[in-house]
């Protein structure tokens, strides 16, 4: 799985990638997230997209319980859970109208950028 290294500049702190906007919770590369979403979405039988409110909440699953494996915290920290929403909305409204969407190559990822650019933003 690819992953784009998109740059925010987040006023007041250093430069924030995709790849590393989980590094102050231990998560060196960002495709540990990517990777850990799409395999537990595998195992839940999501093989393809469904641009349906129980795919994004098992997508929305998939990505918390990626999260929580990868980290030594006890649940998920508040503006962890921020990112996680606001990028859930905006990529149900993304592919809400693309159906043949790949889950692998699209959807996970543009979720992905999506909760690393919110979580530069709301990590301060």
């Amino acid at each position: 799985m690819s992953e784009s290294n998109d740059t925010w500049d987040v006023a007041g702190t250093e430069e924030c990638t995709t790849s590393g906007s989980f590094s102050d919770h231990g998560i060196g590369n960002g495709v540990d997230l990517i990777t850990g979403t799409y395999y537990r979405l595998q195992r839940a039988e999501w093989r393809e997209f469904e641009p349906t409110e129980r795919f994004f909440d098992q997508l929305e699953s998939a990505f918390v319980w990626a999260y929580l494996g990868s980290v030594d915290e006890v649940g998920v920290p508040m503006h962890v859970q921020m990112a996680i929403e606001d990028a859930l909305a905006l990529t149900q409204a993304e592919f809400d109208d693309r159906p043949d969407a790949d889950l692998r190559t699209e959807v996970v990822p543009a979720f992905y950028r999506r909760v690393a650019g919110f979580h530069c933003i709301y990590r301060e």
